[in-house]
């Protein structure tokens, strides 16, 4: 019976998911009972998401300079994490619960997708934000919604922001300092979409 690992899926994400995802990542290693002297360390990680997201943001005027700086920023996290990966593959040795703690994902184990994901980065001026969902070729609108709290509770009332033709959303006029949660539904031939889970964003 083969032993499960960590898998290297992540080199293949889009940018912002992969911001996400390392984010994730960072905070499951965190004080983690299981992982504590890392071979890559966590200010490192860190440093590398940081890095990315700065290098997006310079990227958003198409400048090729820029461009070529955000393909070998990414490529130096990529590095990193799949380091990480390999640490954490080495010390779990297949231990299942120790491997779902660290935040990567692991063999064996199905990665759903049935609702379209979503991420969140800082945006260019105080108090906005992007959000980045999975493109659906099937797609013909994507609408944004959000709630504004630390928890999120059941009867949430979400208020929608816009409904736009591209699965990327610039919002601006959140108050700073504050959580709020996004999601995304996408609206097809078929009709829409149940919306994605929800994710929180601290605004700055």
């Amino acid at each position: 019976m083969r032993k499960s690992k960590v898998v290297l899926d992540f080199v293949k994400l889009l940018v912002a998911i992969k911001v996400e995802f390392y984010l994730n990542v960072i905070d499951k290693l965190t004080g983690n009972i299981y992982f504590v002297t890392s071979d890559v360390p966590l200010s490192a990680l860190s440093t590398a998401v940081a890095n990315i997201q700065t290098a997006m943001l310079a990227a958003e005027d198409g400048g090729y300079t820029a461009k070529s700086h955000l393909k070998d920023v990414v490529k130096e996290a990529d590095d990193l994490f799949t380091r990480e990966a390999r640490y954490v593959n080495r010390i779990s040795n297949g231990d299942e619960t120790m491997l779902l703690s660290s935040g990567f994902h692991v063999s064996k184990q199905p990665t759903p997708f049935n609702k379209p994901p979503i991420a969140a980065i800082d945006g260019e001026h105080i108090g906005s934000v992007k959000l980045v969902g999975k493109q659906d070729p099937h797609g013909r609108a994507c609408i944004w919604q959000l709630y504004k709290g630390s928890i999120l509770p059941e009867d949430a009332i979400w208020v929608t922001m816009a409904t736009t033709t591209s699965a990327t959303y610039f919002h601006e006029g959140l108050e700073s300092a504050q959580y709020y949660y996004f999601r995304m539904a996408i609206v097809t031939p078929d009709g829409t979409t149940d919306f994605c889970e929800p994710i929180r964003k601290l605004v700055v």
